[in-house]
């Protein structure tokens, strides 16, 4: 088996597929139909460095001892063995395509290349305008917004960095197939990151009077300082300091959020697009019947839920992320030359129903990508680490999710509870300028939180920078939300008197 593996940056779950009824995503959609798809998945830490070499190594931000994006693990912790690493030394060539190891000090300045890669990773020649003003205001000259809908002709290059990534990957899936051997392929997406810059005609799918604003946009008045994200990299944008926002609990005027939401829907969408070019050259070179396809993303974005934008957050709408495999002959029955996957133009897509894949409703972890990927193509599954692990360079911290692809409806509910294990650093108990992400010598205060299939809970506790500890006797808040009576964790509970039950698992988790 071939792997083919899609990263999206910053796409939580508003896709269809996860029951959205806004966001237009059929090809995404159309490969759910055929995967399993895990509908309870979530990050270690819900910003792109740590969270992409947490589930590349299979090992926890808590041992990467990676918070920010200013280091690179193989010397700041331990020389741990990554995904495509471990296919490369098995016998796959490994290709690296667009964002998938966040780039900079934190892959070395290299993508990980050639520890990870057979080949030099391949970065899109219009990525470096994805900042640049590049966007057209009312003024008609042009602004580094953050709401940046383009007419592609008009860009530098002509071109975006995902229709090139696009490109590049078809090319090398043209290359790798008459070679005959096995590849591990990654593509990364930069869509839905800011800036929201897109191809202006996705727009016409979002009228501005068909959107609405998140349903909780006020923050919540038992949130913790702590816990608020002040979205600081939002208000660096020239449109969204035009606004003349106070810091740092805003609030962005309400015309101005329905802008937001809608271009990150439109972003999707395009993104989408992406996806189901892709797909469909994957199927029209006949390599969907021996091609194992993962999708998910590194972590979610607030779009204004609880007053928040952006990641940098415990809560379910940074931490929570679509997960999907699609393995062939097992997640859908396939013949030698039998389509699988064709495109589907979302700017002329009619809404139909697209069967749903097979779903799972269990909490689980991106971190399990790495042994559940060994199994299913049939490497030795690599061992789970011991309580120590920084000397050992092949383990993870999670067990294979392989064994979820032939199992009932029935028996699923007779799995035992599963959790999934966040954190996010903090500077300081109320929110400040590096709030959203601080850099190593200045985090303060780590937020550890547990997600099950009922709550979610966390424990903001005092970090030491330099031993890397968290002193669980430090308690500086806590927060506590049941999902059922509360879906949009808006009613801290923790200083209810039923939380201690709770407050002893979690910090006999971390005592661990």
């Amino acid at each position: 088996m071939n792997v083919l593996l899609i990263v999206v940056d910053d796409l939580r779950t508003s896709l269809g597929c996860y029951g959205d009824t806004v966001v237009k995503s059929p090809n995404i959609d159309q490969l759910a139909s055929r995967s399993l798809v895990f509908k309870n998945a979530y990050v270690q830490q819900a910003v792109c460095a740590p969270s992409r070499v947490s589930f590349l190594t299979g090992r926890r931000s808590n041992t990467t001892r990676l918070y920010d994006v200013n280091s690179y693990w193989r010397a700041h912790a331990g020389n741990y063995t990554t995904i495509p690493q471990y296919f490369k030394e098995n016998g796959y060539t490994t290709a690296s395509v667009g964002k998938v190891f966040h780039p900079g000090i934190s892959s070395n300045y290299s993508d990980d290349y050639p520890l990870s890669w057979s080949v030099p990773p391949y970065h899109p020649s219009s990525e470096k305008y994805e900042n640049e003003k590049t966007c057209k205001g009312k003024d008609g000259a042009f602004h580094a917004n953050l709401v940046c809908p383009v007419d592609v002709s008009e860009v530098p290059e002509g071109t975006l960095p995902d229709i090139q990534s696009t490109a590049e990957a078809i090319k090398l899936l043209r290359i790798l197939k008459p070679q005959n051997a096995s590849f591990f392929l990654a593509v990364g997406y930069h869509k839905p990151h800011i800036p929201l810059r897109y191809p202006k005609e996705y727009l016409r799918l979002y009228p501005l009077e068909n959107i609405t604003l998140a349903p909780d946009p006020e923050i919540p008045v038992d949130l913790p300082p702590v816990a608020y994200n002040p979205w600081t990299d939002i208000r660096k944008r020239e449109d969204v300091q035009a606004l003349n926002i106070s810091f740092p609990y805003g609030p962005i005027p309400k015309d101005f959020q329905l802008l937001i939401r809608q271009s990150y829907f439109a972003a999707v969408s395009y993104l989408d697009s992406q996806v189901g070019q892709l797909l469909s050259a994957l199927d029209e070179l006949h390599l969907a019947n021996n091609t194992i396809v993962v999708f998910i993303s590194d972590h979610g974005w607030s779009l204004g839920e609880h007053g928040e934008w952006a990641k940098y957050s415990n809560f379910d709408v940074a931490t929570h992320v679509p997960m999907m495999i699609y393995v062939p002959g097992i997640t859908t029955d396939v013949g030698p030359h039998s389509p699988v996957f064709s495109f589907i133009d979302p700017l002329s897509y009619v809404p139909a129903q697209i069967p749903e894949g097979t779903p799972r409703e269990m909490v689980v972890e991106l971190l399990s990508l790495f042994a559940t990927l060994s199994e299913l193509v049939g490497l030795r599954v690599p061992p789970l680490c011991p309580e120590t692990s920084l000397d050992v360079q092949l383990c993870t911290e999670a067990s294979s999710l392989a064994a979820y692809f032939n199992i009932s409806d029935n028996e699923e509910e007779g799995i035992a509870e599963s959790f999934a294990y966040s954190v996010y650093p903090r500077p300081a108990d109320t929110p400040q300028w590096d709030s959203d992400l601080p850099r190593l010598k200045d985090i303060r205060i780590m937020g550890h939180s547990i997600r099950t299939v009922d709550y979610r809970y966390t424990l903001w506790v005092g970090f030491d920078p330099d031993t890397f500890n968290s002193n669980i006797s430090d308690i500086h808040a806590g927060e506590l939300y049941f999902v059922e009576l509360d879906p949009n964790q808006d009613h801290n509970v923790y200083n209810r008197s039923f939380f201690h039950t709770l407050s002893r698992k979690i910090l006999g988790f971390l005592r661990k």
